[in-house]
């Protein structure tokens, strides 16, 4: 007899709201047997805030109850703001859930082990990842998240494959309000998926991206925000995904990416025919034979947009010179006459900004 399971997968959570959800949301709820979220925030009233650049993310200290009775039963903890206000505000919410549900936090052995759930015999298998940043396990913390670059990551999955009959890998990773992944990000999810995973899902970018599919196993670039409650102006920042995986006699079978939009406190499906034409037009953008040369105008804009400012701001230079960029640079001198190495470390150790710096700056010293 066939045996038949549904895993559901949604992007990035921050509650400062109790969600509501509508009945088709909850029926796809009600028909998986794991339902997981990235947790993107520790719970307020715990730690204190890190040194960082960036903004500090944390959620209603009720958020872990809420989602647990929302019905996810699974919790990846492994991205950028998880470590926020430190191993204190990190620890507190990774104890909020219950034990075994937790992954890709805490010390070492716990942030890069696999959380294994057996159902009807089949093993599945799930890990958790986070591209650099402040709380990565990377060497310079002690407690964090699970780094996707670390040495051991390659060889993790590759002996944990060998444990399980479905490996699932989670990483957050990616550059932000991009709606495909920059090649560097495809390449380095090409190697995990060549290490024995069998569904590849990623986060971060706060907007939704394509699926590819990689020897036949599908590779998520990006879920989106599931439930955001962070003030954005970005049109598509409270639109995201539900990834419906069905796995068949222990092996891959097919995956649907509904639509989902977080309107006040309530989570809707789009219908069909919505959710699909978005879908098409990101796997589009992801298999055209122009997806470089969009990939390269996209950087280059976000170089000249914003990160050109980001390297200036840390040395206290100036590449805006409107009467506006002046002043700042003028105030910056004045008052804050430090280099910022926050800033530098930001800028050249996170994978998604230093890739992006190193082809934009690749593309404009050729047209000089």
């Amino acid at each position: 007899m066939s045996i038949s399971h549904k895993l559901l997968f949604v992007g990035d959570v921050v509650l400062n709201s109790k969600p509501q959800f509508s009945t088709e949301v909850q029926h796809l709820f009600h028909t998986s047997i794991i339902r997981c979220c990235n947790v993107e925030a520790p719970l307020q009233g715990f730690g204190k805030a890190v040194n960082k650049t960036g903004p500090l993310v944390n959620q209603d200290t009720h958020a872990a109850e809420w989602l647990q009775q929302l019905g996810f039963d699974l919790f990846s903890l492994a991205n950028n703001h998880i470590h926020d206000y430190g191993d204190e505000g990190l620890l507190a919410t990774r104890n909020s859930f219950p034990i075994g549900s937790v992954l890709g936090v805490g010390e070492e052995e716990d942030a890069y082990r696999m959380c294994v759930k057996t159902v009807e015999g089949i093993k599945y298998g799930f890990v958790a990842y986070g591209e650099n940043g402040y709380g990565a396990l990377n060497g310079e913390s002690h407690i964090g998240y699970a780094w996707v670059n670390h040495s051991r990551v390659d060889k993790d999955i590759s002996r944990f494959k060998a444990q399980v009959d479905v490996l699932v890998v989670q990483v957050h990773a990616g550059v932000e309000m991009l709606d495909v992944p920059i090649p560097e990000w495809r390449k380095r999810f090409y190697e995990i998926m060549d290490q024995g995973a069998d569904i590849l899902i990623a986060h971060h970018p706060h907007v939704l991206q394509g699926i590819e599919f990689y020897n036949g196993k599908p590779i998520c670039y990006s879920l989106g925000n599931f439930y955001f409650d962070y003030p954005s102006n970005h049109s598509q920042w409270n639109i995201g995904g539900i990834l419906e995986i069905e796995i068949k006699d222990a092996q891959y079978y097919t995956c649907n990416l509904h639509v989902i939009e977080k309107r006040g406190s309530s989570v809707v499906l789009w219908d069909k025919d919505s959710s699909n034409t978005l879908v098409e037009r990101l796997n589009s953008k992801l298999l055209a034979p122009a997806y470089e040369q969009y990939v390269d105008e996209k950087v280059v804009d976000l170089w000249k947009k914003h990160h050109t400012k980001y390297y200036a701001k840390a040395v206290n230079g100036v590449v805006d010179y409107s009467i506006v960029g002046i002043l700042k640079s003028i105030k910056r001198i004045i008052f804050s006459r430090r280099i910022d190495y926050s800033m530098l470390w930001h800028n050249l150790f996170i994978e998604s900004n230093l890739w992006l710096v190193k082809r934009a700056v690749r593309l404009l010293k050729w047209k000089q």
